[in-house]
């Protein structure tokens, strides 16, 4: 196809501007004029708009792209404007949405008024959490009685993008779909000569001077670019192979049916047809997580920078101190008061102002002071008082003699040596001062800590609201234990609730899941009311494995296929904008990965620091050779002697090697050959938390 120019545009929604400093998940155009190739960061859409108009307006024959969707499912048009045609929700949409120079819209307000036009609740849902829209559900799950599709036939047919209706969390496209199609109507109101394809024409190969068409960026992962940001490397190849596309990317799938009211109502994705990047001869529909050539799996390392930029997600509350042990505090607190917070006695003994001390005899002064029992006046110079260890220092005390070092004769002390001036004192904050820092912020608070928090003065203290983490197995194959039969029995569900007790966070027990995809969703909409989502099974790319599916349509994967061995098949992504571990289904692969992915994300998002396991150095008491591209976690425990041994096998589904280790032994990504002696890096399951 002959086009001069090639604008590709990666858009965004979002409601404020992203700022000067280029960044993801923000707005990315690339304008490609025959080879030559100019890329550019914009913070509003705004800003984006007007760079794009200064290229048409220089009449180049031009091929215009947008990442949102340009229709709807079937009947959603006519529905909301009596008119089976997309355009005619561009214009209902440019006559409400605003859309101001800052960014500022007024996308889910507009959202709701066109749920009003529909039966039930929906079809559009999700909004940012903490604000409320009459009529716009906050959740999939929360939609009632509809009579609408949820996709469009281009993203059935193998896009795998997510539904139009879906306005908010990881992946969404409805609300730049809004502001999209407004700013669409705009445009063409200003540009006559545009023409948007297949709306006004059909799926031919379009003509006119500038034609409008619909991208999908992820379509084009494979085509190498170099730049540090995803986004800005999806426009420079989407632009590169519009530049070379061949005419028939412009039709329809053969045996497409109704294609003239699925072109004008629902629209298409350029690109998804006979020959494009997503047909038969290029990815297939269902291989959601294809890599780029020569990427197999994801780095430990990127996986854990992944993992590291989450941000706490529980609410403050303040409880009685003493209540707090084990859990995470929320401020950094200072000392209310000093410890001690007055000066007093280290030992039990006899006090006097050393300076005034007479020679020999010293007379005794009539009482004592005590813990708790201050003396109440102030003891004469040249006269010592009985003092007990923890009293607060009277007035004319500063040194104290032990009791042993000393005698009384007659109402008179004797002392076997005079200690230096000062001696057996505390003074007051010696331990701390008023004001001190005294606790950081994601700490886990230890008993010991609790005692300091009451030392300095705190009665009570603001600390996280435990972290609420569901728990499901999934799988046919999996039974309860001590079933009788041949199936599997439910390892991991009850081991990963155990691990979640021991780290502190509140384990939700949502039970077993078999083969069946519908159920999984609803489960894991329940799930998703929660802070985090561990589910064991079903995260790799067989007929049966339905998370990977789900995660692929309906929620997100940030990595898939980690380069860790026990546990390649582990999906970290997102549902309904909840975090979630996809974690394999051999108990020691899901072991492994809750222990060194989950852990350290659910403590992050239950407020504490990012904290990864330290590793000791010791001697190994095995031999081992391993390949390079993946790091392998080995079972293993310390010998007598110090050294570290392994379990006699490696295989995920020995569970019996879990039992018998102590820790692991962690080889890196390289290539590795480990001789008894070599030092190996030892990883005790105290450092995970298990202990």
């Amino acid at each position: 196809m002959s086009f001069d120019l090639v604008i590709a545009a990666d858009w965004s929604s979002g409601e404020v501007a992203t700022g000067a400093r280029p960044r993801k998940d923000a707005i990315w155009v690339c304008a490609r004029l025959w080879d030559e190739v100019h890329l550019e960061y914009f913070p509003t859409r705004h800003a984006a708009l007007r760079w794009i108009e200064d290229w048409l307006g220089q009449g180049h024959r031009t091929l215009l792209g947008f990442d949102f969707a340009y229709g709807w499912p079937a009947g959603f048009a006519e529905r909301l404007t009596g008119q089976a045609d997309a355009l005619a929700v561009w214009d209902w949409l440019a006559d409400r949405i605003e859309d101001g120079p800052d960014n500022a819209n007024n996308r889910f307000d507009i959202a709701a008024r066109i749920n009003d036009a529909f039966p039930g609740v929906g079809p559009l849902w999700g909004h940012p959490h903490g604000r409320s829209y009459p009529g716009l559900p906050a959740r999939k799950s929360d939609r009632r009685d509809l009579d609408l599709g949820e996709h469009r036939v281009c993203e059935e047919v193998g896009s795998g993008a997510k539904s139009v209706f879906q306005l908010a969390y990881a992946g969404a496209v409805g609300g730049q779909s809004l502001v999209g199609q407004a700013a669409l109507a705009r445009l063409r109101a200003a540009h006559p000569e545009i023409v948007a394809w297949p709306q006004q024409t059909g799926f031919v190969v379009p003509e006119g001077r500038i034609v409008l068409v619909e991208i999908y960026p992820s379509l084009f992962d494979d085509v190498v670019e170099a730049h540090e940001i995803k986004d800005a490397r999806q426009v420079l190849a989407t632009a590169s192979a519009f530049a070379a596309m061949p005419d028939d990317w412009f039709t329809a799938p053969a045996g497409l049916p109704d294609r003239d009211r699925i072109a004008r109502e629902e629209g298409w994705i350029l690109g998804v047809g006979p020959t494009g990047p997503m047909s038969s001869q290029g990815r297939a529909p269902d291989d959601c997580f294809a890599l780029p050539p020569g990427v197999h799996w994801t780095p430990v390392d990127e996986a854990m920078a992944t993992l590291s930029a989450l941000t706490p997600v529980t609410s403050v509350e303040e409880i009685p101190v003493e209540a707090a042990a084990g859990r995470v505090l929320a401020q950094d607190l200072r000392a209310k008061r000093a410890n001690p917070p007055t000066p007093n006695a280290a030992v039990d003994g006899w006090g006097y102002a050393a300076a005034t001390l007479p020679e020999g005899e010293i007379p005794v002064a009539e009482g004592r002071a005590a813990a708790g029992q201050p003396y109440g006046t102030a003891v004469p110079p040249g006269q010592a008082l009985r003092i007990l260890t923890g009293a607060a220092l009277p007035d004319g005390v500063d040194t104290i003699v032990l009791q042993e070092d000393a005698t009384v004769r007659d109402g008179h002390l004797q002392l076997a040596h005079r200690p230096k001036p000062g001696a057996n004192t505390r003074a007051a904050g010696e331990d701390v001062a008023r004001g001190d820092p005294i606790l950081r912020a994601g700490n886990r608070l230890r008993p010991s800590d609790i005692a300091l928090a009451i030392a300095a003065g705190h009665g009570s203290i603001p600390i996280h609201v435990r972290l609420r983490v569901a728990v499901l197995s999934t799988g046919d194959e999996i039974v309860p234990p001590g079933t009788d039969g041949t199936g599997i029995y439910d390892a991991n569900r009850p081991m990963l609730l155990a691990m979640l007790e021991a780290w502190g966070v509140t384990p939700v027990d949502l039970g077993h899941v078999g083969d069946d995809a519908a159920e999984l969703a609803d489960t894991l909409d329940r799930a998703a009311e929660t802070d985090a989502i561990l589910t064991s099974g079903g995260a790799s790319a067989g007929e049966e494995d339905h998370l990977s599916r789900l995660l692929s349509t309906e929620g997100s994967v940030a990595h898939w296929r980690i380069a860790v061995k026990p546990g390649r098949p582990l999906a970290l992504g997102r549902w309904r904008g909840t975090p979630l571990f996809g974690l394999p289904g051999n108990p020691v692969a899901a072991f492994t990965c809750a222990a060194f992915f989950a852990r350290p994300a659910l403590l992050r998002l239950a407020g504490m620091d990012w904290l990864l396991p330290r590793r000791w150095t010791v001697p190994a008491a095995f031999t081992k050779t391993k390949k390079p591209g993946r790091r392998e976690y080995l079972r293993s425990r310390l010998d007598p002697e110090g050294r570290a041994e392994v379990f006699r096998s490696e295989g995920s589904g020995r569970v019996s090697g879990l039992s018998w280790a102590e820790g692991f032994v962690e080889l890196p990504d390289e290539a590795a050959s480990v001789k008894p002696g070599d030092p190996v890096r030892y990883i005790p399951f105290s450092e995970l938390g298990l202990g």
